[in-house]
């Protein structure tokens, strides 16, 4: 959205912006009230902003709008004097007319970073908020797991930018990887954020044992235990793979098989 009371103003940025297929140029407005009317309507990603303008200035339309809705903001203006307070409303950017395209083309590049990385954390809040609710569908009245039928144990996996519905089975063997564990699958790896002892929780007891401080492994995956040096074991999987018990787990193994 452009909003500007001169004319040539907003053409200018208009001519500036036809060319680029990621804008889309939802209204022009030339002062504030008409502005906070079209910015409800549209809730624009990115606004172009003077701020010197007929009976409101740039900054108390900002004031009108709710914070959470406040799109992007790179201010437009002849004015050098305000670039302070444009900070202070965290703008993208601060263009002095008269600008050359390439300082304009800097300020839209860094405008359409903003925009991403806003729509990225608002993604990963809506996923955290699914992952919540399918975790409370889970939950029995009083917040406890509920009691689920025999082989019904699925797991719902944040990984990617997706949520992943998993059987336990699929998986072979988890380890951690400092926030993160990686759950080791037949055909690949998922890198979830999550710790060990928080994926332990959603896992059958008895099904997965920890062997290691950094290792979980699923037992019906596990092909053969041997013992090694100093006390220790190695366990070898179904699909090849070799993992180490250290000592401080070798009973833990020994007390499920």
């Amino acid at each position: 959205m452009i909003v500007d009371d001169e004319v040539l103003a907003r053409e200018n940025v208009t001519a500036l912006l036809h060319d680029d297929a990621e804008i889309e140029l939802v209204a022009q407005c030339s002062n504030g009230p008409q502005a906070i009317a079209a910015i409800r309507q549209h809730q624009p990603e990115l606004l172009f902003l003077d701020v010197q303008m007929p009976g409101m200035t740039g900054f108390e339309v900002l004031t009108k709008l709710p914070a959470e809705r406040l799109p992007q903001v790179v201010f437009v203006t002849a004015y050098d004097h305000f670039a302070l307070q444009a900070f202070e409303v965290q703008a993208v950017d601060y263009l002095l007319k008269p600008f050359n395209r390439d300082r304009f083309a800097a300020a839209l590049a860094r405008a359409k970073a903003a925009v991403r990385l806003k729509d990225r954390h608002h993604f990963a809040h809506r996923l955290d908020e699914v992952m919540a609710a399918l975790q409370r569908l889970q939950a029995g009245p009083d917040g406890a797991p509920a009691a689920r039928p025999e082989g019904d144990g699925r797991l719902f996996i944040r990984c990617d930018g997706e949520i992943h519905v998993m059987s336990p089975e699929e998986i072979f063997w988890i380890e951690s990887d400092g926030d993160y564990v990686r759950l080791h699958t037949a055909d690949k790896s998922r890198f979830v954020r999550m710790s060990l002892l928080k994926i332990m929780e959603k896992l059958t007891p008895g099904q997965f044992v920890r062997i290691h401080r950094s290792t979980i492994v699923n037992l019906r995956h596990m092909r053969k235990a041997s013992t090694a040096l100093y006390g220790e074991y190695n366990v070898e999987l179904t699909n090849g793979t070799k993992l180490k018990v250290s000592r401080t787990f070798v009973h833990d193994l020994k007390a499920h098989l």
